[in-house]
This record gives C-alpha cells, structure tokens and sequence, in this order.
C-alpha cells in the first residue's frame, strides 16, 4: 500500500489555509526547487515533484475535499486493496470525469458522489491572471547606457504548471536602483486567456568609482600638491571614456569641476545630467631632501597662515 502523504506539510501550510495561502506557499516553494534553478541537483528536482503533486490536489477544491476525506492514496498507484482515481478535465457532459479502480466498498458512481460532493454540482470560475515581480541585478554602466537582458522566468501556466521561458528585456537608459521595468503580457496566465504583467525591479551593482547622485555623476580625483598650487591640465575618466580637465591655481580640497553633459540621461526626458569631478589634495607620504629643502625655502620665503581666523578661539 502507497505512502499517505501529508501535502499541507509540503507546502508547509496549515490544513484550514485559504486557496490564497495555498498559492503563495506553491509559488514559494517552486520557485526555490525548480529545476532549471538547481540543474543537477537531484533533491531539488524530487522535492519539486513533491511540491508539484501536493498543489495539483490541493489547488482544487473538489480534490481537496477527496484528499481530506480519504488522504493521498487515491492520488497514487496502488494495489488490489487500494481505491484509486483518475482525473481529467474537460468530459462534455459536466466538465470532468473519474475513473475507479477499488471501489473500496462503494456499490457505484452514486454512492462516491454522494460521500463526496453531495448533491451539489462542481463548478468552476476562469483564474484570474496575476502580475509577477523578479529583481535583477545589473551593472552601472548598462544603468547609465541602457541594453539588453536575457532573463530567465518561470510562471504559473493556465493549467497551474510552473513553465520556464528566457525572454530579451530592453532596460532603458537612466534606469536607477530600485526602479521597476514593466513586460506586458509575461505574467502569470489566467482563464479564458487573460495575462499579468511581469515587473523588473532593478538593482544596480556599485561601482568602482563613480557615486551616482539622480542624474549627476561624482568622482574623486586625486591631484598632487604642485598641481593644486600652479594649476594643470588631466585627464579624468567619466562614463564616456577619458575627458580634460583644466585645474586652476590654488584649488582646495573638495573642490567640484563640471562636466557639463556628461552624467546620467533622464529616465522621461532622455537629458543628460552632469558630471562633477571632485578634488583630492594627495600629499606624497616620503620626501626626499631635496623635496625638504625646497619647502622650507617655500616657507622662509612665501609665509601664509591658512589659521588665522582661529586665533582668537586658541587664545
């Protein structure tokens, strides 16, 4: 005799959960088993099988109110003492049929109808289709510039199975962390053809040096002391590639260069923002004594005292 499976346990939910509850937990469950998610992984796949089996029953509220009267082995290939069933949709005269095996002490079609479902006829609504929500992670430069993603999903199907598709996604330019993408017609299927949406929510992966402020760009720049006293020409990096920029005499600390259009593009208005190019004053950890020499004639020669507007707090 077959194994009476428990398949609230499966799908971890409790023998009263709504319809709803009973979705979401399959929808969880799925997801994290699914095949094509764990390729190899043989525990995966029997466990998803598992969580397959006790969803087609427990989905359905005519199998349902079988399995709670009678436990699993109906649903299951058994022996000579075993009452089994076979379920099909669509018999012309009232949209499904059985096929018996054991009557297990049932004297026909009448007696089971009436243990079961009673006097009652099933019936049975369209499934509302449902929008769906997936993250993906891409990186600051396909934010900035936009591309094309491949994106494996996998959805619930009309007839309640889990389908895997890979679809192409276009992610526009300017898309920021935390912003939702919407695919028409890639959510779940419902009846009589009706289909969800998908939404991409978007995380974008830190880059290495550029700080994204809405749509300006930010990066530090070190420059050394010479070059921040007389002034220079570099060259700084922004998401186009190299750009010049003119340092001026005597720059501070902290100061922020404009690039003018070199930042992010609008997400509605498709303008770019700019790009600020902020100062860092490096001094050389180690100087040589010629370098000493050269800064104490500096000293002797050009005083300065950047503190004055101190002195009258340190007396």
């Amino acid at each position: 005799m077959g194994t009476n499976k428990d398949y609230y346990k499966t799908l971890g939910v409790s023998r009263n959960a709504s319809a709803e509850d009973i979705k979401k937990a399959y929808r969880k469950l799925a997801r994290r088993y699914h095949p094509d998610l764990n390729p190899g992984n043989k525990e995966a796949e029997e466990k998803f099988k598992e969580i397959q089996e006790a969803y087609d029953v427990l989905s359905k509220e005519d199998k349902r109110r079988m399995y709670d009267a009678y436990g699993s082995a109906g649903f299951q290939p058994g022996g000579a003492n075993q009452r089994t069933w076979t379920w099909s949709e669509g018999s012309p005269e009232s949209g499904f049929r059985f096929s018996f095996g054991d009557m297990g002490g049932f004297s026909g079609l009448d007696d089971i109808f009436s243990e079961i479902f009673g006097t009652r006829e099933p019936t049975s609504r369209p499934r509302r289709s449902r929008d769906i929500e997936y993250e993906i992670e891409i990186d600051f430069e396909t934010a900035i510039k936009g591309g094309v993603r491949d994106i494996k999903l996998s959805r619930e199907t009309v007839d309640r199975k889990m389908a895997t598709e890979t679809i192409s996604v276009k992610i526009p330019p300017g898309v920021d962390d935390g912003s939702r993408i919407r695919v028409a017609g890639k959510g779940e299927i419902g009846g009589r053809g009706n289909i969800g949406d998908l939404y991409l929510r978007v995380k974008v992966r830190p880059h290495p040096i550029f700080i994204r402020r809405k749509d300006d760009i930010y990066v530090e720049v070190p420059i050394t002391f010479y070059e921040a006293a007389l002034g220079a020409q570099i060259n700084v990096p922004t998401i186009d590639g190299s750009a010049t920029v003119t340092i001026p005499p005597g720059v501070q600390n902290g100061t922020k260069l404009r690039l003018k259009g070199k930042g992010v593009p609008n997400i509605k208005s498709r303008e770019r923002g700019d790009e600020y190019v902020v100062v860092k004053i490096v001094m050389p950890e180690h100087l040589s004594e010629n370098t000493k020499r050269s800064f104490e004639e500096l000293a002797r020669t050009a005083p300065y005292n950047p503190r004055t507007h101190l002195e009258k707090y340190t007396k």
